[in-house]
């Protein structure tokens, strides 16, 4: 009778801590990016306009789910910053061609980081690798415009502005990526 009971609790206390990983693994994108992020605001706008079935599956991962939705939106940004600064060469006024191909040369490489960590992270493989690709992103946005000589142009603050996005959304990717590691029951 007595091992019967001992089952019986165990049985319990395994249901129970059960339940609490599902409790525990649900979180909605604004949790995610209010305690996790530098840019809870940007990031919940950014998380928010993904696709509703990108979004849902998301949700439905948990915090890792929510990381693999934000790499994907800042591969998505990344690739949109290349496509936009290579169209900056024909606007009248815009940023001198070197700039912009050394500026195009580091958005292709964030893109290329983006989508190893991503792919990494899909797969569960090389997590240590994901937060050096991330970091590595994120500077090759932010310094695209450091050799450049700005000139007087309607692109320039355009540039600028999407400049600051990438690097938001690298430092969410980063942020959001690290927390499903380091919390995985989250």
């Amino acid at each position: 009778m007595a091992a019967a009971s001992v089952r019986v609790l165990v049985l319990l206390l395994a249901v129970s801590a059960s339940s609490l990983r599902r409790t525990a693994a649900t979180i909605t994108v604004e949790a995610a990016c209010q305690q996790h992020t530098k840019h809870p605001e940007f990031c919940v706008k950014a998380l928010s306009s993904a696709n509703p079935e990108m979004k849902a599956a998301a949700l439905n991962g948990g915090l890792p789910g929510i990381a693999e939705l934000s790499l994907s939106l800042a591969a998505q940004s990344g690739a949109e910053t290349v496509a936009f600064v290579k169209g900056l060469e024909s606007m009248p006024g815009g940023m001198p061609p070197e700039c912009l191909e050394e500026c195009v040369g580091k958005f292709q490489a964030a893109v290329a980081e983006l989508q190893r960590s991503k792919a990494a992270v899909e797969q569960g493989k090389d997590e240590s690798g994901v937060s050096t690709w991330l970091s590595a992103a994120k500077t090759d946005g932010e310094t695209c415009m450091d050799d450049c000589h700005r000139i007087e142009g309607g692109a320039e603050l355009q540039m600028v502005d999407k400049v600051a996005d990438l690097t938001k959304m690298c430092s969410i990717a980063l942020s959001l990526t690290d927390a499903s590691v380091h919390n995985r029951t989250a």
